[in-house]
């Protein structure tokens, strides 16, 4: 009963009136069959998202998301409410002293991407103010990229009021500030910081759909053991999590196919962030919660995707 409310949800949002005499002529299990049709389907997220603000993204598990110009030196703070990114505050930051993508520990450059804020630290040494949040660099893009460099934080500016114009990498802002950020941010396990130069543009519905219709044909390829249209989705330099590329995976996934195992796969509370990068493509991580089921193996835990729109189709670079 709990599936068929879930389903009746998203069936809801386009065709209503026909949803009751649909499920008395054929039932919950064709019902579920016509929900998943929906997901695959760009047509129903285009309008399903008619009323969301995605501007930089798109959000079931977020409450607050911090863009950081580098170029412009501003932290924007922003809380997601009512499906809309509300505005809440502001503030001149300090950046690394170099311009440009952080590649190697001690060059003085602050990251480019997208981090989670991992946890808030006090009592530290009067140079770097009241407090600081750590952000998780490097992510696992920077990893395999080969970055290098920790200790990368929003934190305050000297207690004794000695200022300089640049950081070694980190954000810095005024304490006064930084302790209202810290205020407005009650939740750091739902919240992100997108660090860009300047050049982040506003993502387009059209874009969003595309992903999120992709994420479930995928899904289903991978269910039902559509090796060949499950391969389709990665792109031919794909990397996972541990360093293994494209050939090595598809011989991997290739033997298990072959088992022919049922498979549940649920998914939930996904996000979607654009990833700014240096390349000439439009990339995104996307994050949910998953629940993954066979007769021999069950996992539950957070599935990170980074994957790039190319032709019109969602290609999958790094999976974990």
């Amino acid at each position: 009963m709990k599936k068929l409310i879930v389903i009746i949800t998203i069936y809801s949002n386009m065709f209503a009136y026909s949803l009751i005499d649909f499920y008395r002529k054929d039932g919950s299990l064709n019902l579920e069959r016509k929900a998943e049709e929906l997901l695959k389907s760009k047509d129903f997220w285009l309008k399903r998202l008619e009323n969301y603000d995605t501007d930089f993204g798109y959000y079931e598990n977020l409450e607050h998301l911090l863009i950081v110009n580098k170029n412009f030196q501003s932290l924007d703070l922003y809380k997601l409410e009512n499906l809309e990114f509300q505005l809440i505050q502001t503030a001149d930051i300090l950046v690394g002293k170099n311009q440009g993508y952080k590649t190697i520990e001690g060059d003085k450059k602050t990251p480019t991407g997208v981090y989670n804020l991992t946890k808030r630290l006090y009592k530290l040494n009067p140079f770097y103010g009241p407090l600081a949040m750590v952000l998780s660099y490097p992510n696992l893009f920077d990893r395999l990229k080969g970055r290098t460099g920790s200790g990368i934080w929003i934190h305050g500016k000297p207690l004794n009021g000695d200022r300089d114009m640049f950081t070694k990498g980190c954000v810095a802002l005024d304490n006064e500030r930084l302790v209202r950020f810290d205020k407005l941010i009650s939740n750091l396990n739902r919240s992100i910081i997108i660090l860009e130069d300047g050049r982040l543009r506003k993502v387009s519905k059209e874009n969003l759909a595309l992903i999120l219709s992709s994420i479930y044909s995928w899904l289903a390829s991978w269910r039902d053991n559509q090796f060949k249209t499950y391969l389709s989705f990665y792109a031919k330099e794909f990397k996972r999590f541990d360093g293994n590329g494209f050939d090595w995976f598809k011989k991997y996934k290739k033997n298990i196919f072959k088992k022919r195992e049922r498979k549940k796969i649920f998914i939930t509370n996904i996000n979607i962030s654009p990833y700014p990068n240096s390349y000439d493509n439009k990339l995104f991580l996307v994050i949910f919660d998953e629940e993954y089921k066979t007769s021999s193996f069950n996992w539950k835990g957070k599935k990170k995707l980074f994957i790039k729109l190319i032709n019109r189709k969602m290609k999958i670079v790094i999976e974990k």
